[in-house]
Order: C-alpha cells, then structure tokens, then sequence
C-alpha cells in the first residue's frame, strides 16, 4: 500500500488568523455570508475555517525536494505559508485587529479606525485563476491528479461544501 502525503494540517495551520477571521465573520448579522440565510442552522460552521480544513487537509507540506517550478515560487516555507494564508483569503493582519477590538471594548472606546485596516472580510475574497491553478499544480504534485473530490457526510449546514466548490473540487 503507498503512503499517503504528508499534508498541511498535520504540520502547520495559522490558528489565530483563521479564529479572528471567524469571529470577523460571525461579528455582525447585516454581513454574515449568504450561505446563511438559505435556512437556519444553529450549528453552521464558519466559511474561514471550512476552507481552511479543506485546503490544508489536501495540500502538501512545503518540501525542498518539489520539482523545479515549485521550487521556484515556494524557495521556501514562509513564502508557501503566506500563499496559503492568502489562499484562505485573509489579508492584512486579522489577530492585531482582533486585540485592539478587545483592548476598546475593555475601556469602553469607540474605535474611530478601522481594526482590519480595512481588508476584507475572508470569506468575500474569491481565490483568483492564478491561485487556483497553483493549487492545482500543487494537487497534482501531490496526489497525482489535478481535480479532487471532497466529500462531507453530515454536510449539516453547507459550509464545506460551499467552500470545496470556490476552489473548483467536485463535492
């Protein structure tokens, strides 16, 4: 029996970018994602934290030993953790904008800035064709095909479907 890759989750997941992200998310009701308003769901699960299950559960851990063009866009493991931070969609520095929410609500004071520095919300951002197609070459270094499938079996809510099919996987 092969081995299976080592992937991304088992090594590596940006935890507080991704949590203050999905507080970003579930922070006001006017914004919330319109996955959520299909039905209720009182268990539904953030889209930041589904895409990022998803994604970091297929994609490789970086590795010196990638074949020359991977190599070249990822010399080497902040350059490939940065891209995957980005493939999630998360700009600027969410865990800074977190704390200094806390910081004011702390000292009861109107934050007259905005925390984010005014990045998008995560789960607005849509990986571009350029992102996807280097997830592809990825998935294809990795498990030898360039299309997977992700299967959810409870699939509850919708929310890792729903993210499985923006990054193109059959689900």
């Amino acid at each position: 029996m092969p081995t299976r890759p080592a992937v991304l989750i088992e090594d590596w997941l940006p935890f507080e970018a991704v949590g203050a992200e999905s507080q970003r998310e579930r922070g006001a009701s006017s914004a919330l994602p319109p996955l959520y308003f299909l039905h209720v769901w009182w268990a539904r699960r953030p889209l930041t934290v589904s895409r990022a299950a998803i994604l970091a559960g297929v994609l490789p851990q970086w590795s010196p030993d990638w074949p020359p063009p991977l190599r070249e866009r990822f010399h080497d493991e902040k350059t490939y953790r940065d891209w995957f931070v980005r493939l999630l969609g998360i700009t600027g520095d969410p865990v800074a904008g977190r704390k200094l929410i806390q910081w004011a609500k702390e000292r009861n004071i109107k934050l007259d800035v905005h925390p984010y520095g005014g990045a998008p919300r995560a789960f607005t951002v849509n990986p571009s064709p350029e992102d996807l197609t280097l997830l592809r070459d990825l998935l294809e270094h990795t498990w030898g095909e360039r299309d997977l499938s992700v299967m959810d079996v409870t699939a509850g809510g919708g929310s890792i479907p729903f993210e499985a099919l923006r990054y193109g996987f059959t689900t």
